[in-house]
């Protein structure tokens, strides 16, 4: 009776991943393509922007936080260039495509499987690190909301008693990385020094991203003031801050578009925009990492075909 409970569950959960790695992306791009139809097709292609360097600082952020990986794990595994950066590719590409982490657990059995480190240090590298990651990504976006206030280009919004706990909840990664920093040796490896290293690296990257898409909306000419522009930044840092869920580009199309039509801006200009900022950053999904990742099972899947 065990064995055949255990045989439904595993199918039940194969099950439920493919509804959530398949079912929750088409029911998103069927949501985002109704809002889209809305604004036109055609009014969104006309409305691309024409500006060149648009188009290559839009290819930079791909890259940020896989380098930011990159000096963050040689640091704290003391592995080097042991550590290649297309691990790193793989795992913003995963994470992007699929639910967070899932880019950290492949990473995690690259790395027992390929490096000589201790399982123990390499499990308490990629929870530091996510946890610092977390808390730096937050703080960004705290000083962004505080500049915004400080501008007058937002105000205070009203937050009622049923609301605090979003509130209570948004703040958890801080409190980890507190309690992990104050908690050092009872709760992790990492020396404090390497804390700080770990979660410095992650605030210039995030710091780093957001600059860039700041000056990818100033470029585009999507919108007329560059407060609209820290408005969509601060936007889409709300939205990669929401937890477990997949194809936040995708959520974040919508949410623009709807955003667009509340500040009385050009719709299909931001539309455009949104959409490019998508496409482009899936292509770079496949040709950088996609297309090579397949190249390289290719000989193996022949010598395990081979007699």
């Amino acid at each position: 009776m065990k064995a055949a409970a255990v045989a439904a569950h595993a199918r039940w959960g194969k099950q439920a991943r493919r509804v959530v790695n398949w079912g929750v992306p088409a029911l998103l791009l069927v949501i985002v393509g109704v809002w889209l139809t809305k604004v036109g097709w055609e009014n969104i292609y006309r409305s691309r922007p024409g500006s060149l360097p648009f188009y290559l600082v839009l290819l930079v952020p791909f890259f940020v936080q896989p380098i930011a990986d990159l000096f963050i794990y040689r640091n704290l595994l003391g592995v080097g260039r042991q550590l290649p950066l297309w691990i790193f590719l793989r795992k913003r590409c995963l994470n992007s495509i699929m639910l967070d982490y899932s880019g950290e657990v492949y990473f995690f059995l690259w790395a027992r499987k390929n490096l000589k480190v201790k399982d123990s240090t390499l499990l308490h590298a990629v929870k530091d690190s996510s946890v610092l990651s977390a808390s730096a990504g937050l703080i960004v976006l705290w000083v962004m909301l505080l500049v915004l206030l400080l501008a007058g280009v937002v105000k205070i919004p009203v937050v009622s008693r049923g609301t605090w706990w979003i509130v209570a909840a948004g703040t958890l990664p801080l409190v980890f990385a507190v309690a992990l920093f104050l908690g050092h040796k009872k709760l992790t490896q990492t020396s404090r020094r390497d804390m700080v290293i770990t979660f410095a690296l992650h605030f210039v990257r995030a710091l780093t991203v957001m600059w860039l898409e700041y000056v990818c909306w100033w470029l585009s000419g999507a919108l007329p003031t560059s407060g609209d522009c820290l408005k969509f930044v601060a936007l889409r840092l709300l939205v990669t801050r929401l937890p477990l869920v997949p194809n936040k580009e995708l959520i974040f199309v919508g949410v623009g578009v709807a955003a667009a039509g509340l500040m009385n801006i050009s719709a299909p200009k931001v539309a455009a925009v949104l959409v490019i900022m998508t496409l482009i950053d899936r292509l770079q999904d496949i040709v950088v990492v996609g297309g090579p990742w397949l190249w390289q099972q290719l000989p193996q899947r022949r010598r395990a075909v081979a007699p």
